[in-house]
């Protein structure tokens, strides 16, 4: 009976911690700014030009 009290408790704690991990996961995608194209290869173009 102890065992199957352990295991719940521990299924349940597993269970919140994952879904804080995802909920946190997905505001901080959702507050990510996307790059535009020149922020994103503007480091291999400069260096594409100045050879």
């Amino acid at each position: 009976m102890r065992t199957l009290i352990f295991g719940a408790v521990l299924l349940a704690l597993a269970t919140v911690g994952f879904s804080t991990f995802i909920s946190a996961a997905v505001s901080a995608a959702r507050d990510a700014k996307a790059a535009t194209f020149s922020e994103r290869f503007a480091p291999a173009l400069k260096s594409a030009n100045s050879s």
